[in-house]
């Protein structure tokens, strides 16, 4: 029986018999309890249970939303950000639906075409193209891309626009099955700038911005071709400027390249419009003369080449005669290829510098046998330079005014060092054949070395021996323009503890005029040290006496060229005796050179000449036969 229900009988029904009789009521009463406790017990598990899943899905719940929440957190911040991305893109890009109706768009793509968001709002697929189309020059090539991704759904197409503003822009388009249509637009202009930037510096020389032998050599091709098919001629002018180490080395490379900016703009004056003028390295020009009728004309052209190269150039308040030499080849007697071309009008472009300089020269077969040779002599030239085979001889310089009134015998003032090149059957090359390939050749700085080094012992050796026996040095042109040689040869002179007295400078007129002031500087150094200078070849160029006066100078040497007649030409004896008393006025010695009669030397003894130098009064020898001069010809003893 239910505990309360026992609880209530003990109560109110003490007597047991009452309680037999009311049992069978108190028994379903009983179960009545029973059963309540028992759906109680249920309910209360059903509510337990119901409540944990409740709080599980609560729970659960909670988590989703949570989740959710910072899923739409993400979403919202890659939104952000692919619009960032997108706007900060430099390609546009626009997404149209099957609708037709613009879903993604960028500020990029309304740069490009013009619109604002605005317009975006109520434009469709129709009049975004039609828009576009009224940018661009080709419109119907963007009709077509358009039509040709309707027509063909899932390929991209690739184009490129020319806007009217003169912009490029490029396209890649494809109609996705899900997202519709997507353009994808650049603004190529700069690139295909920096493109055509870096085309045109490959063909064109950086300085003064002509055509360089790359796009040179696709001219004449071109230009051989056209020559072929209409049986016309062509010419090719090599031209190398004559001058122009002398301001590179004396006012600095930002000299050189303003120089030849300015050669190259005098050059385009004389060329015709079919021509083509290129600077293909250093000094050196071509100008293809394209459909030339003959020779003549040809002739024509260059000729106003040397003319407008003669006038004189001013770079940093000083003035420079540059001058040129020309080599031409034509088509198709002097080749019949850009190649063949260029190596014969480089060969006449030598022959021409040989020849003296500031002309041209047409090429014939025999100067390309010439260039083989000239090829050979470089080669064995530098061979002798190598294997020790060149040899230095020694001409005297005699006094023509008697130092001993007692006697008639000539006195050797000094010496000239004169390289010999020796052969194998005894010969010599003179040095007028070599020493010009030499110096095209690079080998001069050596040989001048050498000569020096030579020179010098040789003067220290006979000085040893008591006697003060002066020997000069030719400084070649090439040398002479070599930033600082001055110094290196006072200090060999030092390192070899040469005496400076004993060694003389010998330059040319034609040298000093290259370049006089840089010239003058260079005099004063060796004077300053204790070189004496002569100045060789006297007469032979040209405005020299307005400038003799300012030079430090010790002594001209008259060419030998006003020497050879003098025992029968007029003219020769007035330009030798104006150029002694010149020299006597300057407070100058007079050397004459190439005597070689009695007649000549008896002209200049009685003209007043100081010194003499040539065959008559002894030949060049190798130093220990020159030192007859020493023991015959008596020099002053050292002290």
């Amino acid at each position: 029986m239910h505990r309360l229900l026992k609880r209530q009988l003990k109560r109110y029904l003490p007597d047991s018999t009452d309680q037999l009789s009311v049992n069978d009521l108190l028994q379903a009463i009983d179960q009545a309890y029973q059963q309540h406790d028992i759906d109680r017990e249920m309910l209360e598990r059903s509510l337990q249970l119901t409540s944990e899943e409740l709080l599980q899905r609560n729970q659960k719940l909670r988590v989703n939303l949570q989740q959710q929440a910072t899923s739409q957190q993400a979403l919202k911040q890659s939104y952000q950000i692919l619009d960032a991305t997108l706007n900060a893109s430099q390609e546009g890009v626009l997404v149209v639906n099957s609708d037709g109706s613009p879903t993604v768009f960028n500020q990029r793509y309304l740069e490009l075409n013009l619109l604002s968001r605005e317009d975006m709002k109520t434009m469709s697929l129709a009049d975004l193209m039609k828009n576009s189309m009224s940018l661009i020059t080709e419109p119907e090539k963007l009709r077509h891309q358009v039509e040709s991704l309707m027509d063909n759904p899932g390929e991209a197409r690739h184009e490129v626009y020319r806007s009217h503003t003169g912009r490029w822009v490029e396209t890649y388009a494809c109609n996705d099955p899900v997202a519709g249509f997507i353009w994808m637009l650049r603004d190529t202009t700069e690139v295909r700038e920096k493109e055509q930037t870096i085309a045109h510096q490959a063909r064109h020389d950086a300085l003064t911005t002509l055509p360089n032998r790359t796009l040179l050599l696709d001219r004449m091709e071109n230009a051989i071709h056209r020559a072929q098919r209409q049986q016309r001629r062509l010419a090719v002018c090599y031209l190398d400027l004559d001058a122009f180490k002398a301001v590179n080395d004396s006012l600095g490379h930002d000299a050189g390249d303003v120089l030849l900016q300015r050669v190259s703009q005098r050059l385009k004056t004389c060329i015709r419009d079919s021509d083509t003028l290129a600077r293909i390295g250093g000094d050196e020009f071509v100008i293809l003369l394209d459909g030339v009728r003959n020779q003549e004309e040809v002739l024509y052209l260059a000729e106003g080449m040397l003319e407008v190269m003669a006038e004189p150039i001013v770079i940093a308040k000083r003035q420079f005669f540059i001058g040129a030499s020309i080599g031409i080849s034509m088509y198709p007697n002097d080749g019949t290829t850009p190649g063949a071309l260029l190596k014969n009008a480089d060969i006449a472009m030598y022959r021409a510098k040989e020849n003296g300089k500031n002309r041209f020269h047409f090429f014939t077969p025999s100067l390309e046998r010439i260039a083989q040779h000239r090829l050979s002599m470089e080669t064995n030239l530098r061979n002798a330079l190598e294997n020790n085979e060149l040899d230095l001889y020694y001409q005297p310089k005699v006094f023509l005014q008697p130092t001993d009134q007692t006697s008639n015998i000539p006195v050797t003032h000094s010496f000239e060092a004169l390289l010999r090149w020796p052969q194998a059957d005894g010969s010599f090359i003179p040095p007028d054949s070599f020493i010009h390939i030499a110096e095209d050749a690079g080998m001069i700085g050596r040989i001048s070395d050498w000569v020096l080094d030579k020179a010098a012992r040789q003067a220290k050796l006979w000085h040893q021996q008591g006697f003060n026996a002066n020997i000069s040095i030719n400084i070649s042109p090439k040398q002479f323009l070599i930033p600082g040689f001055e110094q290196d040869i006072v200090n060999t002179l030092k390192a070899l503890k040469v005496p400076e007295h004993l060694i003389s400078i010998e330059i040319t007129e034609s040298l000093l005029m290259q370049d006089l002031n840089n010239a003058r500087q260079v005099l004063k150094y060796f004077r300053s040290h204790g070189l004496s200078i002569y100045l060789d070849d006297f007469g032979t160029g040209f405005s020299s006496l307005n400038y003799l006066k300012n030079l430090p100078v010790d002594a001209i040497k008259i060419d030998r060229t006003f020497v050879k007649d003098l025992s029968s030409s007029n003219a020769d004896q007035a330009i030798a005796s104006s150029i002694i008393a010149l020299g006597k006025n300057l407070d100058m010695m007079i050397v004459a050179e190439g005597v070689e009669t009695a007649e000549q030397a008896q002209f200049l003894i009685n003209s007043g000449c100081d010194l003499a130098q040539g065959y008559y009064y002894g030949r060049p020898l190798p130093a220990d036969q020159a030192e007859q001069f020493l023991n015959a010809l008596p020099l002053s003893k050292n002290d």
